[in-house]
């Protein structure tokens, strides 16, 4: 008996040396559990994952769109050759801002030379023949010469007044003054139609030109006023109208904003992007915004818009093709849930199907819940 227990003692310290050591099992704190298709149970959420609601808002709501800064059409020229003939000086250089009538480039051209000598022709052609009708109506009177030569006469002074008419209508198309010193020899002047800014200049010392080449020599645009050409989605077409304001931003200066007013909506849906364009003018009379530039436009609500369900922009996941978002159902229990995402304003995405107000989504973590909801 004695034995035994001295050999007990040493036994017994060996399993409580052992039991010691043993590493305790500690179970997985988010390891998912049964659940139907589409839907996952945690035993324990991690902290990580945050949850918060769909929002109503009730406030007049406001549409976004993208778009570039262009031209105001009715502001702008683009200036092509009235003439043939060879480009021999240049006048005016990008950048310039030059006046109505100002000179932009001289072209040696023999059309317009002809059509100075025309007129000039025409005019003599009038005198004379309306000199004859002095002459014969004289004659007539004195019973010198029959009726039928007054009535020549008169055809004659006639169609030489209509010869002349035509011929000072070309040169007005043309734009030359024939009192201009330049008229008599075969130097035409190019001229500015409006006051603004040259922005383009693609002629050059030598270049022939003519008519018919429908390529303009000089873009002379007023930049005082501009117009951002925005794409807005056919489902916020019902959001958008002729006469709302809107705020338009630009990549270079994030800060900044400009105020404008929509002054078109298109007629037509681009059948690729599912677009309509919206044309908004926007001031720009210290000339800070180009031409070419990428805009973001928010075109704000005249009025009280129809209430509109929103979620944070994290909380939405997309794959190109669609939206979805993962509800949070309480328990532990997560369900994704795909969703018609619309326009995005202030982090907040607009939700025009899918989720009722007050449905409980994840803002983070959403993709890692996905990914277990999908399963590998």
């Amino acid at each position: 008996m004695r034995r035994m227990g001295r050999m007990g003692v040493p036994l017994a310290l060996a399993l409580a040396l052992a039991s010691c050591t043993r590493k305790p099992e500690v179970p997985a704190a988010a390891a998912p559990t049964a659940a139907p298709p589409g839907e996952l149970r945690l035993s324990e959420v991690p902290d990580f994952i945050k949850v918060g609601p769909v929002e109503l808002a009730t406030e007049a709501s406001a549409t976004s769109a993208t778009g570039k800064v262009g031209f105001d059409e009715e502001r702008v020229s683009r200036i092509s050759s009235p003439v043939s003939g060879r480009v021999v000086e240049l006048l005016a250089h990008p950048g310039d801002r030059v006046k109505r009538g100002q000179g932009l480039l001289v072209i040696a051209s023999p059309d317009a030379q002809a059509a100075v000598a025309d007129h000039v022709a025409t005019q003599s052609d009038l005198a004379v023949a309306r000199r004859n009708l002095e002459r014969v109506k004289r004659l007539y009177a004195e019973q010198a010469v029959p009726g039928k030569d007054v009535q020549q006469a008169e055809a004659d002074a006639t169609k030489a007044a209509a010869a002349l008419a035509r011929a000072a209508s070309r040169l007005e198309v043309l734009g030359i003054d024939e009192a201009a010193p330049e008229a008599r020899g075969a130097r035409f002047v190019l001229r500015a139609p409006i006051e603004g800014v040259v922005v383009e200049r693609p002629a050059f010392p030598g270049m022939e030109v003519r008519p018919d080449a429908g390529t303009p020599l000089v873009t002379v645009a007023d930049l005082t006023r501009l117009w951002v050409l925005a794409d807005v989605y056919e489902r916020d077409l019902g959001r958008v109208a002729k006469g709302q304001k809107a705020t338009v931003r630009v990549t270079s200066s994030p800060a900044r904003s400009w105020e404008g007013t929509v002054t078109h909506v298109g007629e037509l849906v681009d059948p690729a992007t599912r677009t309509v364009k919206l044309r908004i003018e926007v001031d720009n009379s210290k000339l800070e915004l180009k031409p070419e530039m990428f805009a973001r436009v928010l075109v704000r609500g005249t009025a009280a818009a129809t209430p509109s369900l929103s979620v944070p922009s994290s909380a939405v996941l997309s794959d190109g093709d669609s939206s979805a978002v993962v509800l949070a159902l309480g328990g532990g229990r997560f369900q994704k849930r795909t969703i018609e995402a619309g326009a995005e304003q202030d982090g907040r995405i607009r939700v025009l199907a899918g989720l009722a107000s007050g449905d409980q989504v994840v803002i983070d973590g959403a993709l890692y819940l996905k990914t277990a909801i999908e399963g590998p």
